[in-house]
């Protein structure tokens, strides 16, 4: 089924949030810093106050709560005393048009005494290293082990190493951040994209020092978000601004803002040694890994909990280990980002099995189908057990039937040279939902009118990929009722009853169930009362349901009081990718002739949208396995537009073959579960799969360019 929307969003007529207009409204602009790392000496904002038409100047002075999260290093609305990447809000301008408030952002004066830059990860944490918060520059560490690790890997008849590095990633939406905000007797209603509207009001409650109540965010339609819209501050800023005009006051960032100033997928720096028996079955698996968050926390911790639960992928690993830190530097900051910490370790895990693999002698697939975890068995780190609808097997069985992977001799032979050509596979899960001991919900609430038409407010919101028309589809199923009877709102949390973020792959998984649950209470009420006019009539037409997310049903070696602090998943979903490629030997270059997606998302409710998911999953994670990679030179970014900083175009995205693995979540909306992270996690690994079938030389660095796939060469 189409999205309502589905006309104006491909002949681009959709109003996104920044397209809204109010009469009287100003613009507003950020003054940000330029230098990566500094002490603020003085802020001089009088020229800006000076020119016509500035409406107000906002530095972090005004800002009743300077914080965007409780504590220091969450990072200040705005800058008062240092900064800490380029990019940095100092201050905020609303003006009668937009070229002047960006003069009079330009305007501001702010005076800076550079200090030492912290551009290494893995210098960070040296004893010498400038400490960029008060505890220094650790953010987070996360540790577990199931057992005896070295004892393990001595055993083991070969032991595969890789140290490989994943960079930093845009996000590169449609829609860049910004909106609308308008105070209203006492109170602000923002439109402003945002995947977590609960966080975001939050936020600018707490800033604003203002009662919850007093704060609406209408979140969409949205040009896109894959995590940049997860707790960015842009909502803070919209409210601080209109607050200080007593205007409506619009703001939206430039691109090039965005490459600076906006979240990056976190780089990883990463080591595995991965232990086989003689027969390929699995012996022990050690990883270590560094994630760069930049100069705040904001989603760091949380990203590398995914990553450790992750880093023993799909399969049955008798004994295991993980080792992670999240460090602060002056690079750009790091936050959420489809996949959320996997694409990571996965390209370490994946590429050390198709080592394995070639050094055993034996077949890819069949190497990790006899190490794949089933549903109900237990996890390879934890040892929590997980959902019976997990179909790693099957699809990974559905990527290897496929033409593309078993004629692969066939396509090898054809190369021309300098082409030549190679066929790679690879195999990931991502858990769905917030983890255990999260208390992870969503809601919804229906009101009923005497015709039979129901109205649903359902979350999480949707930010591109149409949520509120598979909700539509889920009514309609259990009330039996055409999907022109049924009207759904999302994205509204004036409306919307809170939901959580849209994020961790839960928006099908959890806002379903919870549609679900709203439309059996509808159902059981209409059934008692006989008809909708009687239901209203005795003023029991509205209803609200709660769904909480279950938390694993047995932790395995997990403190029950810890659950919350490592969040295993019950349910995940799970992709399979074979991707096809030639490579020429003399200048390194890569064409990708095209890439199989298997996924498993238990039953696909609205299957047309899961193959959109799967091709702009899979067309990002091309981009970054081969192109994508925001760079910088002692803290200050040199990929600063899309003219520098390379996304997969038409061009560069090759046809691509999806398979919908059949299966069923017992614990989801009729059967279904989340799946569009986890087909971002394996494209990487199989690029470099297909690399090292082609030239015999597997990658150890994403994105794999030219340069440094030559390097290999040579």
């Amino acid at each position: 089924m189409p999205s309502d929307q589905a006309r104006e969003i491909v002949t681009g007529a959709l109003e996104y949030v920044t397209d809204l207009r109010f009469p009287g409204m100003l613009h507003g602009a950020v003054t940000r810093s330029r230098i990566p790392h500094g002490r603020i000496v003085s802020i001089d904002t009088d020229a800006a106050v000076a020119m016509h038409g500035v409406r107000a100047v906002l530095t972090g002075a005004d800002v009743p709560f300077n914080q965007l999260g409780p504590a220091g290093p969450d990072g200040p609305v705005l800058a008062t005393d240092r900064i800490r990447q380029v990019g940095d809000a100092v201050a905020l301008i609303a003006a009668v048009d937009e070229g002047t408030a960006r003069r009079a952002a330009e305007a501001v004066v702010v005076t800076v005494e550079p200090l030492e830059v912290v551009s290494d990860p893995r210098a960070a944490l040296s004893p010498g290293a400038p400490a960029l918060h008060e505890d220094g520059n650790l953010a987070a560490r996360i540790g577990f082990a199931s057992g005896d690790v070295e004892t393990a890997l001595a055993a083991a008849d070969l032991v595969v190493e890789r140290r490989v590095v994943t960079g930093a990633q845009e996000h590169v939406a449609i829609e860049p951040p910004g909106g609308v905000a308008l105070w209203e007797a006492g109170q602000v209603t923002i439109w402003c994209g945002s995947q977590n509207p609960g966080l975001h009001r939050r936020k600018v409650a707490r800033a604003l020092a203002v009662d919850l109540d007093d704060v609406r965010l209408v979140s969409g339609p949205v040009g896109g978000a894959f995590g940049a819209r997860n707790d960015d501050p842009m909502p803070v800023f919209l409210a601080l601004l209109a607050k200080a005009a007593g205007a409506p006051v619009h703001l939206r960032m430039t691109r090039e803002e965005v490459m600076d100033a906006g979240a990056k997928r976190h780089p990883f720096h990463t080591s595995v040694r991965v232990g086989f028996h003689a027969d390929g079955t699995l012996a022990a698996s050690d990883m270590t890994a560094l994630a760069d968050t930049g100069p705040y926390v904001t989603s760091g911790p949380n990203v590398l909990k995914t990553s450790a639960e992750m880093s023993v992928g799909p399969y049955r690993t008798p004994v295991a280990r993980f080792d992670g830190q999240v460090v602060y530097t002056n690079n750009a900051n790091a936050g959420a980002f489809r996949g959320y910490g996997v694409p990571q370790v996965a390209f370490a895990l994946e590429t050390a099995i198709d080592e394995a693999a070639a050094r055993l002698g034996q077949d890819p697939v069949e190497l990790r189908r006899r190490n794949l975890l089933r549903g109900g068995d237990r996890h390879g780190l934890y040892g929590h057990t997980v959902t019976e609808g997990l179909r790693a097997a099957e699809t990974l069985a559905a990527a290897a039937a496929d033409d593309w992977w078993t004629s692969r001799e066939e396509w090898r032979r054809g190369g021309v040279r300098p082409w030549r050509r190679g066929t790679g596979i690879a195999l990931a899960i991502k858990g769905v939902g917030m983890g255990s001991g999260r208390g992870d919900a969503a809601r919804a609430r229906l009101i009923a009118d005497i015709n039979g038409h129901v109205r649903i407010w359902a979350g999480p919101n949707h930010t591109g990929q149409a949520i509120d028309v598979a909700y539509r589809q889920i009514a309609a199923d259990v009330l039996g009722l055409p999907p022109g009877q049924i009207t759904v709102v999302v994205g509204d949390s004036q409306l919307v009853p809170e939901s959580g973020a849209t994020a961790a792959s839960r928006s099908m998984y959890a806002g379903g169930s919870a549609v679900v649950a709203v439309c059996e209470r509808y159902q059981a009420a209409l059934a008692e009362a006989g008809s909708p006019e009687r239901l209203v009539e005795q003023g029991r037409a509205e209803f609200e349901a709660t769904f909480h997310l279950p938390d694993v049903a047995d932790p395995g070696m997990i403190d029950p009081e810890r659950l919350g602090a490592y969040a295993p998943h019950r349910v995940y979903g799970c992709s399979a990718q074979v991707v096809r490629l030639e490579v020429n030997e003399l200048t390194g270059e890569i064409r990708v002739a095209g890439v199989v997606c298997a996924v498993d998302c238990g039953v696909a409710i609205n299957p047309g949208a899961v193959v959109g998911q799967v091709e702009g999953g899979v067309a990002q994670g091309l981009g970054l396995a081969l192109m994508e990679e925001h760079r910088l030179v002692d803290g200050r970014p040199v990929t600063r537009s899309l003219s520098t900083y390379l996304i997969p175009t038409v061009r560069d995205v090759p046809e691509i073959r999806t398979h919908l693995v059949q299966g069923d979540e017992p614990t989801g909306p009729m059967g279904a579960k989340g799946m569009a992270e986890v087909v971002v996690v394996p494209t990487g690994p199989a690029v470099a799969a297909a690399v090292a079938d082609a030239v015999g030389v597997r990658p150890d660095r994403l994105p794999i360019t030219p340069e440094r796939l030559l390097e290999g060469l040579r």
